[in-house]
């Protein structure tokens, strides 16, 4: 009976470790999961810090380009309103038939000239290295796209057609044809030119030179007004930016 008392209780000791063993090891497998799960999660908040900063970071890149962009823009209109005095002047000299005068040479020496303006890109390609998905505002998204992918493109492509079609099809050919080029003080400026007429006589009745500015007058007019309707448009879009900005900082 005595024999049979200790085997049992033996056998409850021995049972008794066995539990004492599992409920160690069930510890230890939870520290260890709930070790991986923090080192995940640290992990994961770390992810999004730094994504979250290198949206901070390209959205301030894509500002300080429309910046720029926006101050190259402002430099064309006033070159492009300048020019287009000149062009001014002599549709109203010309449609009065006014003798030639020699301070024309200056409006007769710069008339045709163009000015192109590309928009600073830099901050937009380098978004789309690291994925337009970087910004995650869609609506945003689209729109910082739409200016850069098509707004910009098309001012490019309008401006390429100005500069390298009608001026050096049309009125340079035209230009270098009836005007012969001078340097008033012995040398040439950055900012203008002076040329007089071959043969004004001849000049004042050609009906061609007359179309040449005019064209020349709408398309400045269409510039200056393309730009300043994209002023307008980045200047809308730096103000979204910098509500996704805020919202990002906080």
């Amino acid at each position: 009976m005595i024999s049979a008392f200790k085997t049992i209780r033996l056998k409850l000791s021995n049972e008794g470790k066995v539990f004492q063993y599992a409920r160690y090891a069930i510890g230890e497998i939870l520290l260890i999961v709930l070790g991986i799960l923090l080192a995940l999660y640290l992990n994961n908040l770390n992810e999004q810090k730094n994504i979250r900063q290198d949206q901070v970071k390209v959205l301030n890149e894509i500002i300080s380009n429309l910046d720029g962009s926006i101050q190259a823009f402002e430099r064309t209109i006033q070159t492009e309103r300048n020019y287009l005095n000149f062009n001014k002047k002599i549709l109203e000299h010309f449609e009065k038939k006014l003798p030639y005068d020699p301070s024309m040479d200056m409006a007769f020496g710069t008339y045709f000239w163009t000015i192109s303006t590309n928009p600073v890109t830099g901050a937009y390609e380098h978004l789309k290295e690291k994925g337009l998905d970087l910004v995650e505002s869609d609506s945003l998204r689209q729109s910082i796209s739409f200016l850069f992918e098509s707004e910009f493109t098309i001012l490019k492509e309008e401006n390429e057609f100005w500069s390298s079609s009608f001026q050096q099809n049309i009125s340079y050919p035209y230009h270098v044809k009836h005007f012969r080029k001078y340097f008033p003080d012995g040398q040439a400026s950055e900012n203008y030119e002076f040329a007089k007429p071959v043969n004004y006589s001849v000049l004042l009745k050609d009906p061609y030179f007359l179309n040449i500015n005019t064209e020349i007058i709408s398309n400045r007019g269409w510039n200056i007004r393309s730009l300043e309707n994209l002023i307008l448009k980045m200047e809308e879009l730096k103000k979204l930016i910098q509500l996704e900005l805020d919202r990002l900082r906080k």
